[in-house]
């Protein structure tokens, strides 16, 4: 039986310095990111928004990416991943600190005024940029380090190294502004506790940048997929039209996420009255699930093969929404974790299967594309679910069910690279 023991093994064996402080990017990064992802929508409620102002504000953070992905996939393969990933989180940590100082800032120019939700969304759309490409950059990234064998476990880990730090966010996230409020003598819920604790994410933003200063990528893992110095034949490019058809399942899986996700800790708090700290505990439970897909992936792999778990897994993300619809909190709680163990689970996979499908010269360009596709899925799901919520989830996770057996069906049956190169 393929075993997680299995996988690290092989990290421990085809790993380098490079793969490691990828890895520490990815811990630093995925802390910052679970700390707003717990902490924003609060804070906006503490503004004074409602739901719908929510959903509209993931809307513009993930049409950043359906915008500028493809510029940004260009810029990857012409300038290169590192330089990209330097760009994408310095803007994401610097855009985050000035949307928390814009706290009722507006301005005029003649009869046009801006107002502070409208000045809010234009930063938004830039940290939703900045956050796309740098989960663009990774991918190619990291597979100029690791050999094409070790690709599904790679990713996996990668992405269990930003997940599973997602619990420790949650729960950071969460108790933080409890903390700081009695030492600034205001309510725990309030938006100046809320405004200081997320300060917190511009500094994990920041502090992701380091690890990643100084790795030489020239050569490694280049020459053959068994780790030799036999070349391996390149692959033709891929049409653009076809790039088009193979990232359709990504705006599916976007959709499906985007329907639920960025209201996941407003469900909690709505449907079950949990307090922030107990919010912050579910989804860090999600995060902790969502890291252990991600590990579990590499090795199901290997045994069935990548597009086979790609597809069935998102697939099985179908029933565990439905079952959230029973207003029971141990059901909905575990479902949802193993909604999150199936998601971890596919996401990296889908990046193999991408990364094996397409010419290297194509890769930060691929990856761009599914991040666009998804994104907009994203945009599309989350500002419909706003207006649809009128106090039950519901009918929002059916939509959400319906659009993960979509997208399962499509990686089966579309024209991916099976066999590695």
């Amino acid at each position: 039986m393929v075993t997680l023991r299995s996988q690290w093994r092989e990290l421990m064996a085809g790993g380098s310095p490079a793969v490691y402080r990828i890895l520490t990017h990815g811990v630093l990064f995925g802390l910052s990111f679970s700390i707003a992802d717990i902490l924003f929508n609060f804070y906006l409620t503490s503004l004074g928004y409602d739901n719908a102002v929510a959903g509209q504000m993931q809307s513009v953070f993930r049409l950043a990416g359906v915008f500028l992905g493809l510029p940004i996939g260009m810029v990857i393969d012409k300038l290169s991943a590192q330089r990209m990933l330097y760009i994408g989180i310095l803007t994401y940590a610097l855009g985050w600190a000035v949307l928390l100082l814009l706290d009722g800032v507006g301005f005029s120019i003649g009869t046009w005024e801006v107002t502070p939700l409208q000045l809010m969304n234009a930063v938004y759309f830039i940290i939703g940029a900045a956050n796309m490409a740098t989960y663009t950059a990774v991918v190619p990234l990291l597979s100029q380090v690791i050999e094409p064998r070790q690709r599904a476990a790679m990713f996996g880990i990668n992405a269990a190294a930003s997940t599973m730090v997602g619990s420790v966010g949650s729960i950071i996230g969460g108790s933080l502004p409890a903390i700081i409020a009695p030492i600034m003598g205001v309510a725990a819920t309030s938006e100046p506790a809320y405004r200081m604790a997320m300060f917190t994410v511009a500094v994990f933003g920041l502090l992701a940048a380091v690890p990643l200063m100084g790795i030489k990528t020239g050569g490694l893992h280049q020459t053959g997929a068994s780790g030799g110095t036999a070349p391996v034949a390149p692959l033709p490019p891929v049409p653009f039209y076809v790039l088009l058809l193979l990232v359709t399942p990504s705006f599916f899986f976007g959709f499906a996420g985007g329907m639920f996700v960025p209201f996941q800790n407003l469900f909690f708090r709505q449907e079950f009255q949990l307090s922030d700290s107990a919010v912050g505990a579910n989804l860090a439970l999600a995060s902790l699930a969502m890291g252990i897909g991600s590990m579990i992936g590499g090795p199901l792999s290997k045994r069935f093969g990548v597009r086979t778990v790609a597809a069935w897994s998102r697939g099985l993300g179908a029933p565990t929404m439905l079952l959230m619809v029973i207003p029971f909190l141990p059901i909905a709680s575990a479902a949802y974790d193993i909604n999150r163990l199936l998601i971890g689970l596919t996401f990296p996979l889908f990046s193999a299967l991408m990364m094996q499908t397409v010419p290297i010269q194509q890769r930060g360009t691929s990856t761009s594309m599914s991040s666009m596709s998804w994104s907009l899925g994203w945009a599309v799901a989350s500002t419909l679910s706003g207006q649809l919520q009128n106090d039950s989830f519901t009918i929002v996770l059916i939509i959400s069910a319906v659009s993960y057996i979509i997208s399962g069906v499509l990686v089966g049956v579309l024209p991916y690279r099976d066999k590695l190169e």
